[in-house]
């Protein structure tokens, strides 16, 4: 019975400790397939040699809610670019989406029911959570796990990428 025990919180603590694993800051994204609003789909595979702000998101969260006007203004800044692409993961399935979004105007291209994607990225599952890819597939900014996430930082990081890549 001693023997079970301790093999059941090996077990356990192995677990946990695998989920709570982050990514860095240089990290290369995980393999990932997205279903978008329009119906097209987005893999790791389409969005090499593009940078990538990632938003993930649900619709009854406060706090993703409130950034969106902010968002959509970073999209309007950067709409001549066609070497970026904003997406945002929502939890949600497709029709209560786009009920969502039938009355709040979101301008980054839309998941929907992307709780596996979101777990893989985002594994302390906070949210909102941020982040941009470059056009290598690496991880250049993260904002997960924390609830208090600032539009400032966000915008000074893909300012950064975009003088990096230039």
């Amino acid at each position: 019975m001693k023997y079970l025990f301790l093999g059941i919180l090996f077990l356990f603590t192995s677990f946990t400790s695998f989920s709570q694993e982050n990514y860095k800051i240089g990290d290369t994204i995980p393999e990932f397939k997205l279903w978008l609003t329009d119906g097209s789909k987005l893999t790791k595979n389409d969005i090499l040699n593009k940078i990538v702000v990632f938003k993930f998101w649900f619709t009854s969260c406060l706090p993703c809610l409130t950034d969106i006007p902010l968002l959509n203004k970073l999209v309007d800044e950067y709409e001549n670019r066609n070497d970026i692409l904003f997406i945002a993961p929502a939890l949600e399935r497709k029709e209560v989406l786009k009920t969502f979004l039938s009355h709040k105007k979101l301008k980054f291209k839309t998941a929907y029911s992307a709780m596996d994607v979101s777990e893989v990225f985002n594994k302390k599952q906070v949210y909102p959570s941020y982040f941009i890819i470059d056009k290598n597939g690496l991880f250049t900014y993260i904002d997960s796990g924390t609830k208090q996430s600032k539009f400032s930082d966000l915008k000074e990081a893909l300012e950064n990428i975009f003088e990096t890549h230039e």
